[in-house]
């Protein structure tokens, strides 16, 4: 016997049945002995299934747990790799463990795969957005542009990245905020990766009062530069010259080398730095002045 069978409507001889109207306690007792009959049948099936249930979820977990550890510590296995097929074992365990579940308590399994087909189809014309988000999801994780904990910007935004799933990207960035971007966005935007390199170029530009000596204030750059341990000789050491003739200002463009972790420490320091120079050895820098002039 099986679930479709027992969903079926209960056809009764009227000549067997006994009369709602006639006999109420006959009515009641007939149709509870089928009741139960059924519920002998189907409880301990049914008792079966949730075990079947409980035990596939505790196995997934397990499993889970102990892919992502082995992944994790594995370094030739990428983060984002490992995240992915970590979870596709999971949920394949659930499913195996749903349909096993299900045929314990006697639906067809076949007709099942049936409805999820049509179901599928349906739900996929209906979230085509969806869809193409997980194809790029699924391009991201093949070419890998960036890995979890790179500091990129995507579709505009910049931050770390955080989380990479089949349907979003997430970036943290760095006051803290949690962005969400939809992976279609990032495949159909520019990629930068300011970590993949392992190291980036500051670039400051410092403004100069004319009268000002230009090779004095390019040495006090470079050698405030070169005090600081962080900034790399290689593939360049400090480099400054004039870079333009502003209105106001004679511009210096500094450029340094350092670390990624040490980008943002190395350019703020420097500028303070450079500017306490300045103004040990003599150099200005300009700034807007107010002139009030009176009609008479």
């Amino acid at each position: 016997m099986t679930l479709h069978t027992l969903l079926k409507p209960m056809q009764v001889s009227v000549d067997t049945a006994p009369s709602l109207m006639g006999d109420t306690a006959g009515f009641v007792s007939h149709y509870g002995n089928i009741a139960l009959e059924k519920a002998v049948f189907f409880v301990p099936k049914i008792l079966i299934a949730l075990i079947i249930l409980w035990i596939g979820l505790w196995i997934a977990k397990r499993v889970y747990n102990g892919l992502q550890k082995r992944f994790a510590a594995n370094p030739r296995v990428d983060t984002m790799i490992g995240n992915l097929a970590s979870k596709t074992v999971k949920f394949g365990i659930i499913a195996a463990t749903l349909l096993t579940a299900i045929a314990v308590v006697g639906v067809d399994v076949a007709k099942v795969f049936v409805i999820l087909s049509a179901a599928t189809l349906a739900i996929g014309l209906a979230l085509q957005g969806s869809m193409a988000n997980v194809a790029a999801g699924l391009m991201l994780v093949i070419f890998r542009p960036y890995k979890l904990g790179d500091y990129v910007e995507v579709a505009g935004e910049e931050g770390v990245v955080d989380d990479l799933n089949m349907f979003t990207t997430t970036l943290i960035t760095l006051d803290n905020i949690k962005v969400i971007i939809a992976n279609s966005e990032v495949r159909g935007n520019t990629i930068k990766n300011f970590s993949t390199l392992g190291i980036r170029r500051v670039d400051v530009d410092f403004g100069i009062d004319y009268d000002d000596d230009m090779d004095k204030a390019i040495k006090i750059i470079k050698t405030t530069a070169d005090k600081d341990t962080r900034v790399l000789s290689e593939p360049e050491g400090p480099w400054a010259k004039v870079a333009m003739l502003n209105d106001s200002s004679v511009d210096i463009q500094m450029r340094v080398w350092c670390k990624v972790d040490d980008y943002w420490d190395v350019r703020f320091d420097l500028i303070k730095n450079v500017k306490e120079a300045f103004d040990k050895g003599g150099i200005s820098i300009p700034y807007p002045h107010c002139v009030e002039i009176e009609k008479k």
